[in-house]
């Protein structure tokens, strides 16, 4: 069912919930998730935030006050999982076990590589982010049970996943409906300056010689193909966690003439995280699917799972293919 008032016909009859989103969070996992935490604790429910990851360090402002449980530390016999812009049941970041014994997923995102696994499911891929789909659903809420749910703590959740997913506004996942959301967030008094000073002008001293010396791996392939490398002994090096680098992805494709840039990124030795982003024609989302992996037309990733060097190979020559 892809049907909003579907949805708040069920939570508002259901009464134990766990939010979560995908692995490896940005601003637009922690953001949507957070829109429906918070709505849910209104509603007096019982809610549960888990997540098997760690949140980036510019965004950890956003829960500082929540109490994030790992799969293991939650003891739950009746509840539902509500999965926010997760494409893939398999990246739900939970473990198996609480995932396989849920009573219904509800699952809300924007991703074209969702297949509708949930029970549930509000998915709309031309949306420029999932917390612009959880704005929608919190307004039909309102409209349909007079219960207002967005104050300024939810406000400020929201609008940090519509900028960031939004680059600030500037990718072409902006709609006027993105727009007209940031303008209702702003006047329910989302702390817009908060929001852009640790989401985009709070990076550490370490992470600059980080970026450094991924630079220093930039290659750049017939002028239109641009990919940098991390490796885990740079993050090492730099005392910079893996959660916190996927703001180099950008210096691959804003390049004059680049049409696709590149991040590979190693987790660990032959698990390799490739993070894509296009300009204006290739949808890099089908290269990602060709990997296992998902996401959008001009942003998606995947997991490629041997050394950086055949990684590198492996991603430029599906690339190029397509150039």
């Amino acid at each position: 069912m892809n049907n909003i008032d579907n949805i708040i016909k069920y939570l508002k009859g259901s009464n134990d919930y766990i939010v979560t989103s995908h692995i490896s969070p940005d601003g637009d996992n922690i953001g949507s998730t957070l829109g429906i935490y918070y709505s849910l604790k209104k509603l007096e429910k019982n809610v549960y935030y888990v997540l098997d990851d760690n949140p980036p360090q510019n965004l950890k402002f956003l829960v500082k006050d929540i109490n994030i449980l790992k799969s293991s530390e939650v003891n739950l016999k009746d509840y539902s999982i509500i999965a926010l812009d997760c494409g893939d049941k398999n990246r739900i970041c939970l473990s198996d076990e609480l995932i396989d014994n849920a009573k219904k997923i509800v699952c809300i995102d924007h991703h074209a590589s969702n297949d509708s696994y949930g029970d549930f499911n509000y998915i709309d891929i031309n949306a420029s982010s999932t917390c612009e789909l959880v704005y929608n659903l919190l307004v039909r809420f309102n409209e349909t049970q007079n219960i207002d749910l967005i104050d300024e703590i939810t406000a400020t959740a929201l609008y940090t996943g519509l900028v960031t997913d939004t680059g600030n506004f500037a990718y072409s996942s902006t709609h006027a409906s993105s727009l007209e959301m940031a303008k209702e967030l702003l006047l329910k008094g989302a702390k817009r300056d908060t929001i852009i000073q640790k989401v985009f002008q709070s990076n550490s001293y370490n992470y600059y010689k980080l970026l450094g010396e991924a630079l220093n791996t930039l290659d750049i392939v017939d002028g239109k193909i641009a990919s940098i490398m991390v490796t885990k002994e740079m993050l090492k090096r730099n005392a910079i966690s893996f959660n916190d680098v996927d703001g180099i992805t950008s210096y691959t494709r804003d390049i004059e003439g680049v049409e696709v840039g590149i991040l590979l990124k190693e987790k660990k030795e032959n698990e390799i995280k490739v993070s894509l982003r296009s300009k204006n024609y290739v949808d890099v989302s089908i290269i990602a699917q060709s990997f296992n992996g998902g996401g959008h037309v001009r942003a998606a990733g995947c997991t490629i799972y041997d050394s950086v060097e055949n990684a590198k190979k492996q991603i430029l020559e599906a690339v190029s293919k397509t150039i």
